[in-house]
């Protein structure tokens, strides 16, 4: 013999009218008493299942706070809370582990650069910092001397 117990069930006219609208054709009513049942036990125990709390990531927020920022760049912790928000906006990952290579990248900059990459960043909404740019040449300022005047035999002077 199997391990299923047999149950009588009597219903109201309403729940008989209920069951019969809401098995369909292809469920008898004891199928579809046993569907309805097995549905609310999953539901149980979903709801029994503890909750395994995952630690929150304190870089993984829209904001930081000063007081996350490493104690050797405390002078850069103003702009790196500045800088945060920008960064999440333009769809760069915030989380601890990213942060660690943000300050190692930063730590990586002289120390004169560190702030105004910071600023950089700032300003031009950059999700990411960068390296100053030190070795582009200035524009060579125009010579508007008279005595850097060309003669030429069609033109005559010329600059």
């Amino acid at each position: 013999m199997s391990d299923k117990i047999k149950v009588a069930v009597y219903l109201d006219p309403e729940l008989n009218d209920f069951l019969e609208k809401n098995k369909g054709e292809e469920l008898k009513k004891s199928q579809y008493i046993r569907t309805i049942l097995r549905k609310e036990m999953r539901i149980k125990q979903r709801k029994a299942k503890p909750n395994i709390s995952v630690p929150m990531d304190v870089f993984g927020f829209n904001t930081i706070t000063p007081d996350l920022i490493p104690d050797d760049l405390k002078e850069y912790a103003d702009l790196l809370v500045e800088w945060w928000p920008i960064r999440k906006q333009k769809g760069g990952v915030c989380s601890t582990k990213v942060a660690n290579r943000l300050f190692d990248t930063l730590r990586s900059f002289p120390s004169q650069d560190r702030k105004e990459a910071l600023e950089k960043a700032i300003t031009g909404g950059w999700k990411d910092i960068f390296p100053l740019k030190k070795g582009y040449k200035p524009e060579e300022p125009k010579n508007n001397h008279p005595a850097a005047r060309v003669f030429t035999a069609r033109g005559g002077f010329e600059l």
